[in-house]
């Protein structure tokens, strides 16, 4: 699908923009909006699941890289089968920052290895900040759009009947 096919090509293709969770912003956004859109449990980590085999096919040195994936997909569905958010979708937009916090677990076990634990989470500040500021952006995007591909993909499937 084409929400597969973004997520592989945006992490084979390294945006040198060189703020922390900037490549979040496409493909938790992609995620977010392929399960609004379709509208199935699961969606969110199927897609996910398929990327990482796709970034893992091209790439096997990707390894647990693609785990933040996997994890944000699982924590997408999670977040769209609740009945608070299901009936607001918006709500989406406040988790979006905190489910691409995932995305911080490998800098967070590598740094780690390599210093303290306080030395460490000294040191991930800009990082925090840069994925929460990305994450809302990626909330904004994905629920955007998958609110309003949700509402066409409705009409096309039942179209109003204006009566002859």
């Amino acid at each position: 699908s084409l929400a597969v096919a973004g997520i592989i090509v945006q992490q084979l293709v390294h945006t040198p923009w060189g703020l922390p969770g900037h490549r979040g912003l496409f493909w938790l956004s992609t995620l977010i909006a392929a399960r609004w859109i379709i509208d199935r449990p699961g969606t969110a980590l199927g897609i996910a699941t398929a990327s990482s085999a796709g970034i893992l096919l091209v790439d096997p040195t990707m390894g647990v890289h693609v785990a933040p994936y996997l994890v944000a997909g699982f924590l997408v569905d999670i977040a769209a089968s609740a009945k608070f958010v299901r009936r607001h979708p918006w709500t989406m937009i406040a988790l979006a920052p905190l489910i691409l916090l995932v995305n911080l677990i490998d800098p967070f076990v590598h740094n780690l290895a390599l210093s303290s634990l306080t030395a460490t989470i000294s040191g991930m500040g800009f990082y925090l900040q840069g994925h929460l500021l990305w994450g809302i952006a990626a909330g904004i995007v994905g629920t955007g759009a998958g609110v309003f591909g949700q509402s066409r993909l409705h009409r096309l499937r039942f179209p109003s009947s204006t009566g002859c």
